[in-house]
């Protein structure tokens, strides 16, 4: 059975209704481009409503906050992969970006003194300044001024229950490739769309899915970008890096992955235990996600691993204590006041008490990596990133895009990095169909692309690519997990070359209308094209960084010379090669690695204390974080003061 196929033409074709994805459709439609938005998901349905609400808002809260400041922070934590034109760019218009999501509907908290939003009284997780706006209906504040930006605005067209099957190019005469389209698969009206346009821009999140346990929406993160992208020609950069929650619940089911709490959570006095209740990591609230994952999953691998897989997370020493008792508590509840309900309904009373020990384990979060964009979301390659190394009319922004975190992702960066990507690349998308003009008799070319999904409706065979999705999450958790080898990467390019020869063996249905099989397939597909680019970067990043933790390689020196991963696809073959980066200031390396040691060796110190004395620091300190300090606060990453939410004084 041949499926319908429908032509509509648009300047600007928009995949994904998160935030990166409305901000683009929103801009580009205000420049007098016409948009179709399509996505997967219901609208705002997206990572964006799911998330904490709060937003990274350059000099928010410090009056000597900078551009080059926050820039500075983006590369130290990133371990100097991020694109410096990149880190500028989110520096310089993350106010401006910020007030076009407030305009959309947008409330923060508002401060009775300066009137303006009230910023979280220290700073985020690797920020220095504080310039973190928390929402008190978190990540579904977002989610509803996204929804606003699309269905109010009457010059876009959106469609839900759409898949992205591939985008269409044409070969340039100078061997570049441009953009003329994209196919749609349109599962409500069971159709595929063959939009014709001159530019497309890729929102449609990150690739979570390839794993269990993870923390990401109903339909799942299935790394539709980066594998669609791949296959047109694009580069992807970094795409080894992938941040895990390593504080997620391990049961009951329904909570399994769920955020628990982040490592700023385990207070000045929590510790990770294993089964035996012996410490495997100390200093907890110090160390980064990558850092406590890969001890929780060492302990499982090493056979010391709790009933279901995980840890203990230790924070009765923080109860104990008299009188800063009280306050950590106030702490843990307003730090993360989303991930404290979690806990509090997967878990009994007096574990959400902290009178007893939280079993966590890891769970996949957010992807630092994607396709390789400029400053402006143009897709660029090639060894000196111009632009006609990439493809021409191909913009990222979101999760789909690379080169803003690199190693490590800075706290509170990922919504507004939606709103200021998303609307740069739909700016660009916008000026980009104004000067294009598209040949009609490229028709052929969606024709083509469109036999292969007529060929699949109907398919016979003994697979079922659902069945196989979850053998996929297994292997990559296993081998790409938050811990990894030469061995299980190896393991992996070969399992995944293996599963594609099943392809032709997945049993499809002929039915048009809501062809689930045939959405699996797709997804399939993406999955293992994504897993596979991975897959040979993290062979190519022989040491641990960031969010890759390589056990058979040293850690990598902070002051070795940095490079990004570059893969891509020639033909049906992966490839990657180095892309060299620009080195932070050696002496500005230096005071960073100076200011790190000394902080454990200061909570070394606390932790010798007797308790009486110990405890009056302790009360100083959490009466310091849960008052909003007039002052321009400056801390170092990774500090206790690196993660606060809306606490009260008691």
């Amino acid at each position: 059975m041949r499926i319908n196929l429908v032509w509509k033409e648009y300047d600007v074709l928009v995949v994904g209704s998160g935030g990166a994805g409305s901000n683009a459709a929103e801009t580009a439609s205000d420049m007098g481009a016409s948009v179709l938005l399509v996505t997967k998901d219901p609208l705002s349905a997206s990572d964006t409503k799911i998330s904490e609400g709060i937003a990274t808002v350059r000099g928010s809260g410090s009056e000597d906050d900078s551009e080059d400041a926050l820039s500075e922070n983006f590369q130290l934590a990133g371990g100097d992969l991020p694109d410096v034109n990149i880190t500028s760019a989110f520096a310089k218009d993350s106010q401006r970006a910020y007030d076009k999501v407030r305009a959309n509907g947008l409330r923060p908290k508002i401060s009775a003194i300066t009137n303006n939003p009230d910023p979280l009284p220290l700073p985020m997780g690797g920020h220095t300044k504080r310039r973190s706006i928390g929402h008190k209906n978190s990540g579904v504040a977002f989610g509803h001024a996204n929804w606003n930006s699309i269905v109010k605005d009457t010059k876009i067209d959106y469609k839900e229950d759409c898949w992205l099957i591939d985008v269409i190019t044409e070969k340039n005469k100078d061997d570049t490739k441009s953009i003329v389209g994209a196919l749609i698969y349109d599962a409500q009206c069971g159709e595929i769309l063959a939009v014709v346009c001159a530019s497309v821009v890729v929102a449609s999140g990150g690739l979570s899915t390839i794993y269990f346990p993870k923390t990401d929406t109903m339909r799942g993160n299935t790394g539709d970008s980066y594998a669609i992208a791949a296959r047109a020609g694009a580069e992807l950069v970094d795409m080894e890096q992938i941040q895990f929650l390593p504080f997620c619940l391990t049961s009951p089911p329904a909570f399994e992955g769920l955020l628990g709490g982040e490592p700023v959570t385990a207070s000045y006095l929590g510790v990770l235990r294993d089964k035996n209740k012996k410490v495997i990591l100390d200093g907890v609230y110090l160390r980064t996600r990558a850092e406590c994952s890969a001890a929780i999953m060492k302990a499982v691998e090493d056979g010391r691993g709790t009933k279901n897989g995980g840890a203990y997370l230790d924070m009765t020493a923080n109860k104990r204590a008299p009188k800063s008792g009280v306050y950590f508590m106030n702490f843990l509840k307003g730090s993360l006041p989303s991930a404290y309900n979690n806990v509090r309904q997967a878990m009994s009373k007096s574990e959400s008490q902290c009178d007893d020990l939280w079993e966590v384990r890891p769970s996949a979060h957010y992807m630092m990596g994607g396709i390789r964009v400029d400053e402006n979301c143009c897709s660029i390659g090639g060894s000196n990133g111009l632009r006609n190394g990439g493809i021409s009319g191909l913009f990222a922004a979101g999760q789909a895009m690379g080169g803003l975190f690199g190693a490590n992702r800075l706290g509170s960066t990922s919504l507004t990095e939606g709103a200021v990507f998303g609307q740069r690349a739909g700016k660009s998308a916008a000026l980009h169909a104004q000067k294009s003009v598209i040949n009609l008799l490229n028709k052929k070319l969606f024709i083509e692309k469109a036999k292969r999904v007529h060929s699949l409706i109907g398919q016979k065979g003994h697979l079922h690519a659902s069945k196989i999705k979850l053998t996929v999450q297994k292997k990559c958790w296993e081998n790409l997990g938050p811990i990894r080898d030469k061995r299980r990467l190896t393991n992996t390019k070969l399992f995944i070359r293996k599963t594609k020869k099943q392809l032709r063996n997945i049993n499809i249905s002929n039915r048009t209308k809501w062809n689930q099989a045939l959405i699996e397939y797709l997804e399939l597909e993406n999955m293992l094209d994504t897993a596979e680019l991975m897959a040979i970067a993290a062979l190519e990043r022989d040491g641990s960084l960031g969010g890759h933790v390589r056990s058979d390689c040293p850690n990598i020196s902070l002051f070795s010379k940095p490079y990004s991963t570059v893969a891509r696809f020639f033909g049906n073959d992966a490839h990657v090669t180095r892309l060299q980066r620009k080195q932070t200031d050696f002496k500005k390396l230096v005071k960073f690695k100076f200011e790190e040691q000394k902080k454990f060796l200061g909570a070394k110190f606390l932790r010798l204390m007797p308790m009486s004395l110990k405890d009056n620091i302790l009360e100083k300190r959490y009466k310091k974080i849960m008052n909003i300090q007039k002052s321009s606060i400056t801390v170092q990453p990774g500090s206790i003061e690196a993660a606060v939410g809306d606490q009260k004084i008691l």
